[in-house]
């Protein structure tokens, strides 16, 4: 039991370590990432009751084992549901939190959260599945909420500046696609990984995607890192002479 446990929780305690450590201007308060992970972990709760309501209404209709079902599946039940109670404990917890004063710190709190979240999902299947299942998630879906969880916090992280910097259309415009990207990432990762159960063929698309998905994270976080900022700094001042804000592109 201990051994599974381990496996189940070992995998998102390393990747916010990580994080945490990647964090360099200035490292968030440990009480308030405990209690994101925790709020993660409970954000499963609702997303587990939404996916159950709203899958029993599209599998009445559509057979799971088709490409419309499993797009459904991938995008709508799993992906909508769980993005979004991701982001309403992300956004309750963190909005007007003083110590959300730096730029990167909107993707830590974001990580954190989904890593909550994974990792109580991790230990669901791990308990039930066994040690096999356990280290293949280690490497797929554990690594990838956290990713989910990278452009969260990105696109969040440019809204806190827009608050600041009193533009509040693009305030809700950078809180939008704080759900909607990796809402479309999660959706398109879980629709190889269900779609290459009866179709072998997406096997190869399912490992280059999380290939793709593990290095454009990486390259996101580092990025981030280098470039933070104070939050409430002129705009002007936060970003180096070559770089161009998102809503300036």
């Amino acid at each position: 039991m201990q051994l599974l446990l381990l496996i189940a929780l070992g995998p998102a305690i390393a990747l916010a370590v990580y994080i945490y450590r990647k964090d360099a201007v200035e490292h968030e308060p440990v009480n308030l990432l405990l209690r994101l992970a925790g709020f993660g972990a409970l954000s499963c709760v609702p997303a587990a009751l939404a996916e159950m309501a709203i899958g029993s209404v599209i599998h009445s209709f559509v057979p799971q084992e088709s490409y419309l079902g499993a797009f459904l599946d991938a995008f709508v039940v799993a992906a909508l549901c769980e993005e979004c109670c991701k982001f309403f404990f992300l956004n309750r917890q963190t909005w007007r939190s003083p110590a959300f004063d730096y730029q990167f710190d909107g993707i830590v709190y974001a990580v954190t959260v989904s890593l909550g979240f994974a990792a109580l999902e991790n230990v669901e299947y791990v308990l039930q599945y066994g040690l096999g299942t356990g280290l293949l998630r280690a490497v797929t879906s554990v690594p990838g909420h956290a990713v989910f969880g990278v452009f969260m916090g990105y696109y969040y992280g440019f809204a806190k500046l827009a608050q600041y910097d009193g533009d509040r259309s693009r305030e809700q415009h950078y809180k939008k696609l704080a759900v909607i990207v990796p809402l479309l990432l999660h959706g398109t990762y879980d629709f190889f990984a269900m779609t290459m159960q009866f179709d072998g063929r997406f096997t190869v698309l399912f490992f280059a995607f999380l290939a793709a998905l593990y290095l454009v994270g990486t390259r996101q976080v580092n990025r981030s890192a280098k470039e933070d900022r104070r939050v409430d700094q002129d705009v002007l001042q936060r970003f180096s002479p070559d770089f161009r804000p998102p809503w300036q592109e």
